[in-house]
């Protein structure tokens, strides 16, 4: 009894190590023929020796996967028939079974039978025995058409007319090739399309087919662009490329100038630039110079500049210049907070040209006497002057000067006239 424990392990075993992942199944209509070895193991009640034997088998495929089908072996040994005397004894058992098949891989399938089992005992014996079987065991396609198997077998009988027992087990192990025929249309490459409708008859094994059998088209770095396509097939995940698969031109600092034309390719965000892809120049105080040459940065919006963006006092025309909006209080040398910020100005284009020196003139217009106006108009000049040093402008570059009414620009018949005339204006010397 050992024996046949030890070889029905192997045959367990044999199946468990051929399982993966599902395979074809064998279609309905497919017939089996096919030639075995075997070896019996008796019952101990029987008292015939283990032996080896040979047998055939033909079946059916009622489904997909579920075969009808029947063997015969024959099996020369020897047992102990009459008390005390060993004898020949040739075992053949029949049997007819229903087949389930389990596919798994690629070209393995798992088999689970049961049926019924006639065992004939002849010569010496002359005998017989009827009586159920099981069987499990593997089928390894070695070609499309043809089969290794591989089984073991348990037949139970109720009884035998040379055996007082009432019912043994008989065991045995199966192994040999089977061929198929007929069936469903064959599928050579076992890409799941039939040969019959196959295009593409020799597509490697495991390669994703189209509905005629052909290997689909590949995009092995998943760029969108198919490999037959693809003119640079290696582009990194993630990268965004043209028609042929290659990348799209960068433009890392986002300036609208490519990477591959940017000489300065780390601009600051929302910075505008040239077709380089550099910096613009900057002109920070927007009066038209900008900032490399500007020797004033910080010029009021609206100022008049020359080319070094400093405030512009003196056309060239003109050696005179009014200082529009330097004001005072009323009878008063005293400037309003507008006139400090027209003379802040003035400073920054004087402190630009060091070379220039002035005339702060200081004019009224002709209401009150004229010694009153010469000496408001002297101290308003000399207040001009004061604001103007304390500004950092040298004091012996400017001198203060007081005409009173004595130098009119318009008439002092009119306001609007005697406002004009009320006045201090620069005049280089």
């Amino acid at each position: 009894m050992k024996k046949w424990r030890v070889v029905l392990s192997m045959a367990l075993c044999a199946c468990l190590v051929s399982l993966s992942a599902p395979a074809q199944a064998i279609d309905k209509g497919t017939a089996e023929l096919g030639l075995f070895g075997r070896v019996s193991f008796f019952d101990p009640a029987l008292d015939i020796a283990d032996w080896g034997g040979f047998g055939a088998r033909a079946g059916y495929f009622v489904a997909n996967n579920l075969a009808l089908e029947a063997d015969m072996s024959f099996t020369s040994t020897d047992g102990i028939i009459t008390e005390g005397l060993r004898q020949d004894v040739q075992v053949m058992p029949f049997h007819a079974r229903l087949n389930w098949h389990r596919p798994y891989g690629e070209r393995t399938h798992l088999m689970v039978g049961a049926g019924y089992v006639h065992t004939e005992y002849g010569d010496d014996a002359n005998a017989s025995g009827d009586g159920a079987g099981l069987l499990l065991g593997f089928r390894y396609q070695t070609l499309e058409k043809l089969s290794f198997r591989f089984e073991a077998t348990a037949d139970w009988y109720s009884d035998t007319d040379f055996t007082a027992k009432e019912d043994h087990v008989d065991y045995g192990v199966q192994f040999g090739f089977s061929g198929l025929f007929g069936g469903g249309p064959g599928d050579g490459d076992k890409d799941g399309v039939t040969d019959d409708l196959d295009r593409c008859p020799e597509t490697p094994r495991g390669e994703a087919v189209d509905a005629n059998g052909c290997p689909l088209p590949k995009d092995s770095d998943g760029d969108g662009v198919m490999d037959d396509a693809d003119k640079c097939p290696d582009t990194p995940q993630g990268e965004k490329v043209d028609a042929n698969g290659c990348p799209l031109p960068k433009d890392s600092d986002g300036d609208g100038v490519l990477d591959n034309a940017d000489k300065c390719p780390n601009t600051p965000r929302g910075e505008k630039v040239d077709r380089n892809g550099c910096p613009l120049p900057k002109d920070s105080d927007g009066d038209g110079v900008i900032d490399d040459n500007d020797k004033c940065p910080g010029t009021p919006a609206g100022t008049k500049v020359d080319k070094n963006g400093c405030p512009q006092l003196f056309e060239e025309s003109k050696a005179t210049l009014v200082l529009e909006g330097v004001n005072f209080e009323t009878a008063k040398a005293d400037l309003t907070p507008g006139a400090r910020e027209v003379l802040d100005r003035v400073a920054v284009s004087l402190a630009a040209y060091p070379e220039i020196r002035v005339e702060v003139a200081g004019h009224t217009d002709n209401k009150g006497s004229r010694g009153y106006n010469v000496r408001l108009s002297q101290k308003r000049a000399e207040s001009v002057r004061d604001y103007l040093v304390s500004k950092g402008i040298a004091a012996d570059r400017m001198v203060a000067k007081g005409y009173g009414p004595d130098k009119p620009l318009a008439t002092n018949d009119t306001e609007e006239g005697r406002a004009q005339n009320r006045r201090t204006e620069l005049s280089k010397l």
